[in-house]
């Protein structure tokens, strides 16, 4: 397993922090239903970061540890529906309910692979509304050029997703050594760009 160096423990405290910064200072701009989804989501990211901080990417090859971290993207997307597309949160949120409850069943029923790819499934689904939803909101509909760092967000976390995915299947050229130096990184910069998008 991939020892974490100290420069990766700084950057998990920093994600925390950032996170756990936003979740205190409030987001009274938003809908009620929606800043408790946003605060789900960024909790996580802050319960994550802590626990990487203290115990490795040990942590990591934990099977709960995925069926929690899946709930970053889940809750943040369907915030961003319930803020812009309200008529839309209810759909959307069982689909992606049943969706998620599906592969958490199958996570502790069936093979790693079949787990994973089901998982991914759940991942890419919300994802993908993180990535694409704010940039139609911001060139169709005129909101504010900030939702755009949602989208960047969506982009390095769906990444460090995907190829954690392709290396869990069995795609031997995505190399775990890789995936953990950059991943300390990749998630603090996530954070980042989710508190900048969600920010007044």
């Amino acid at each position: 397993m991939y020892q974490i160096k100290v420069s990766d423990r700084i950057l998990f405290l920093l994600t925390a922090l950032v996170a756990g910064i936003k979740i205190v200072n409030g987001m009274d701009h938003h809908t009620v239903l929606s800043i408790w989804f946003y605060t789900v989501s960024l909790g996580i990211l802050v319960l994550a970061s802590l626990l990487l901080l203290l115990f490795g990417y040990e942590l990591l090859s934990n099977r709960f540890v995925p069926v929690v971290t899946t709930l970053i993207p889940t809750a943040l997307s369907i915030g961003l529906v319930h803020d812009h597309l309200p008529q839309m949160t209810l759909s959307y949120g069982v689909l992606l309910g049943v969706i998620y409850l599906i592969s958490v069943w199958v996570r502790f029923t069936a093979t790693e692979k079949t787990a994973a790819l089901v998982l991914a499934l759940t991942h890419g689904i919300s994802g993908l509304l993180v990535f694409v939803l704010p940039i139609v909101l911001y060139s169709a509909y005129g909101e504010p050029a900030r939702l755009l760092f949602v989208s960047l967000g969506g982009v390095i976390i769906g990444s460090e997703g995907i190829v954690l995915t392709l290396q869990k299947i069995g795609f031997r050229k995505v190399k775990i050594e890789t995936i953990f130096a950059w991943f300390s990184i990749m998630l603090f910069a996530a954070t980042v760009a989710f508190v900048g998008g969600l920010s007044s």
